[in-house]
């Protein structure tokens, strides 16, 4: 027996944590495991993958694993850009996902019926139990339930290991997402894209690289400087800030401290008691580079920005 899977998330959803709680758990229950990461951008928001590999025999092959009989997806928003790695999994296969969407929708997301589709609200059960959005303990918990190890006590145990601390409010996320997992069985056969295997660079994740041939290179191997609007990265967030513009005061705090510069001064219309409209200065968000990280939430005296889950 040996089972291929590859986990994608996002930096700071705790994935290799994740699977080094998988592969210690297994390694408790008999099987033998080997974990490792790979990195794009080293920031939190950015995509993370990691492969893991658990089997019933000893192998010291730590290469990537390009055709997954499991791909694990802590963030809905990845299941596009990440196409490749759902692409690549065996038909008969199983897709878990962390989504706050209804299942099906989740399914339609996924786009093929030869595999099974495992569905939870990761993130909600996160929210409930570890006040954190991290997703990793339920995921754990739904490949436990899918492919019928490790065992529960085992996942608790390696949690202890792996984290040693909060340890009962994690295996409760993992515990629940086990229980409450939704899943779709495979409704078809062998429909899988023909010869798909997930690259074995880091390409997947940030884009293919545009190759530009020697004619094309600035003179003297000069390259034009990088901008920060090239990289959009609005898809990074869990939440997103709203504001009650009948509360703000216009300090320009969030302004301020926002890192990405994506707090916006615009001209808005609005209604004076009186019946007329005006146009006023007023405070908003520039969704394409907003990665929810909440500071702007954090610093506002009044209260009038709030930060609401979007997945």
């Amino acid at each position: 027996m040996r089972i291929d899977t590859v986990w994608i998330g996002r930096g700071g959803q705790g994935i290799v944590t994740a699977v080094y709680i998988v592969a210690h758990a297994s390694i408790a229950d008999g099987f033998y495991a080997l974990a490792n990461p790979e990195f794009g951008a080293e920031r939190r928001g950015a995509p993370v993958k990691a492969f893991l590999r658990i089997s019933d025999t000893f192998e010291d092959a730590p290469e990537p694993i390009k055709t997954p009989d499991v791909a694990v997806i802590l963030d809905d928003k990845l299941i596009d850009p990440m196409r490749v790695v759902i692409d690549a999994v065996k038909p008969g296969g199983y897709v878990l996902v962390s989504s706050g969407k209804d299942p099906e929708k989740v399914a339609e997301l996924i786009g093929r019926k030869d595999v099974n589709i495992a569905v939870v609200d990761g993130i909600g059960i996160a929210l409930k139990h570890v006040k954190l959005a991290v997703p990793n303990g339920p995921m754990v918990g739904v490949f436990a339930r899918v492919m019928g190890f490790p065992k529960l006590q085992s996942i608790k145990e390696a949690i202890e290991s792996q984290l040693g601390k909060a340890v009962e409010q994690n295996f409760a996320a993992a515990e629940e997402a086990y229980k409450t997992a939704v899943i779709i069985p495979a409704t078809e056969q062998g429909t899988a894209k023909a010869a798909v295997e997930i690259p074995t660079t880091s390409a997947f994740l940030t884009g293919d690289y545009e190759l530009v041939g020697w004619d094309k290179i600035p003179e003297g191997g000069l390259t034009y400087p990088g901008s920060s609007l090239r990289y959009k990265t609005g898809s990074w967030r869990v939440e997103k800030p709203i504001i009650d513009h009948s509360k703000c005061i216009m300090c320009r705090k969030c302004w301020m401290f926002c890192p990405d510069d994506a707090v916006l001064e615009v001209w808005r219309e609005t209604k004076l008691p009186s019946g007329r409209v005006v146009r006023v200065k007023a405070i908003d968000f520039s969704y394409e580079y907003c990665k929810g990280c909440g500071i702007c939430a954090d610093v506002c005296p009044t209260g009038a920005i709030q930060m609401v889950r979007e997945i």
